[in-house]
């Protein structure tokens, strides 16, 4: 059962729907209507879907490595450090939690003495 649930987007985001708007569904961003930008909506988090789940069966750290090889560059190429995740947060931020802010604003003052 599908759910009509209203939400409200932001003016930026918006204007990036009207502005893919051409290319998804084949008419220009002005005369886009609310039923088309929950179609755009769709489409585009769909394309992001598929997009992510291809990116998770290509080994590209493995892949730009490998074509980094054949560069004759003086043997000076940098390989990347390969991860089967990507590392997880401690814990999540909350708005009560300002470690984070205290550990990265204390780089700057480290950086700064």
């Amino acid at each position: 059962m599908a759910s009509s649930t209203r939400i409200r987007i932001e003016p930026d985001i918006e204007d990036y729907l009207r502005s893919q708007s051409e290319r998804v569904i084949g008419k220009p961003g002005e005369q886009a209507t609310g039923a088309d930008l929950t179609t755009l909506t769709n489409r585009l988090l769909y394309e992001h879907k598929l997009a992510q789940s291809m990116t998770k069966q290509v080994p590209f750290a493995r892949l730009f490595n490998w074509l980094m090889g054949l560069v004759p560059s003086g043997g000076k190429v940098v390989a990347f450090a390969q991860q089967e995740e990507a590392p997880a947060l401690k814990e999540a931020p909350t708005p009560d939690n300002f470690d984070f802010d205290a550990d990265f604003a204390a780089q700057f003052e480290e950086d700064a003495a």
